[in-house]
């Protein structure tokens, strides 16, 4: 085990085969979090880095937990998928923005046809 793991004992372990996990500290001597690379070089590939990413603390740590990063087609398809999510991600709220512009602009019918309404009952 390195400087930065810890053993990680009496916990639940969910799945066959997992006698022990081990936690990776970051140079806060935090636990640091799991993420998930979605570059071009690196499409899909896990790291570890810190907790306190994108925060003035942040102590820039960094380390791999997959062995090696995909190559041939393996990468091709990672790329693919990343890049279908993405266009599906665009497509969700470009959608979400429509939705909230109809809704909008139905409240402002109904606003308007309230006082249409309105009108003609007064007469």
């Amino acid at each position: 085990m390195g400087e930065r793991e810890k053993d990680f004992r009496g916990s639940r372990h969910k799945g066959k085969g997992k006698a022990k996990e081990s936690i990776v500290l970051c140079d806060c001597g935090l636990p640091a979090k799991k993420a998930q690379s979605w570059t071009d070089e690196n499409p899909f590939r896990r790291f570890y880095g810190c907790e306190r990413y994108k925060t003035p603390l942040d102590c820039r740590f960094f380390q791999w937990i997959d062995e090696g990063s995909p190559y041939g087609w393996q990468k091709r398809a990672l790329l693919e998928a990343r890049n279908n999510i993405r266009q599906k991600e665009e497509t969700i709220m470009e959608l979400k923005k429509n939705i909230a512009k109809f809704q909008s602009d139905w409240a402002e019918n109904a606003e308007f046809e309230e006082d249409i309404i309105n009108g003609f009952l007064k007469l």
